[in-house]
């Protein structure tokens, strides 16, 4: 017999994946995906999966660098970025089942007293407080910049935090049947 005060609690320790590419200007209007397999981590089978419970997308110069005025004084670039289940395309719109996470950012330079500012907004889809459950075993993230690009190159970053957990098979087969779409 072990009494309960000295059973050690199960460690649930989240697992922090991101994914990144950088877009030259001619690639950035087009649109990029990047696939992310989960293959590691899903078991849908066993009924193992994963619940993302956090997304974080960010751009910089590919360096680490802020994106400088001169990338955009003249433009003001606007876009999306999205993390979806499946093999993706192109955006989804956020009511789609498939989208995980999504961003719109704008950039637009404003002179205040002779200087140049970067006044920038980002809007997020944030993910549910219960978390978004993956059977699939791809993710896509992708990007499109609408109207204006970048001066420049620079990288998308998508950070997201999961924990694998256990789902009965009905619950699996219902993730699946919605997550595996492409388009």
């Amino acid at each position: 017999y072990t009494p309960s005060s000295l059973i050690m609690a199960k460690s649930k320790v989240p697992l922090m994946l991101r994914a990144s590419f950088t877009s030259t200007t001619s690639e950035q209007a087009a649109g990029e995906q990047l696939a992310i397999d989960l293959s590691a981590y899903v078991d849908a089978l066993a009924g193992k999966v994963l619940r993302i419970r956090n997304v974080w997308f960010g751009l910089d110069t590919g360096s680490g660098d802020a994106v400088q005025s001169t990338f955009y004084e003249a433009d003001a670039p606007v876009g999306g970025m999205q993390l979806t289940t499946g093999t993706q395309t192109s955006l989804k719109a956020i009511s789609d089942d498939r989208v995980i996470a999504s961003s719109q950012y704008y950039y637009q330079a404003v002179d205040v007293n002779g200087a140049t500012s970067p006044p920038q907004w980002f809007s997020v889809l944030p993910v549910p407080d219960m978390g978004f459950y993956v059977a699939a075993d791809a993710l896509t993230f992708m990007q499109k910049t609408s109207g204006n690009n970048f001066d420049d190159d620079i990288r998308f970053l998508c950070v997201f935090e999961a924990e694998r957990v256990k789902l009965s098979a009905s619950d699996v087969n219902f993730l699946l049947v919605n997550q595996t779409l492409t388009g």
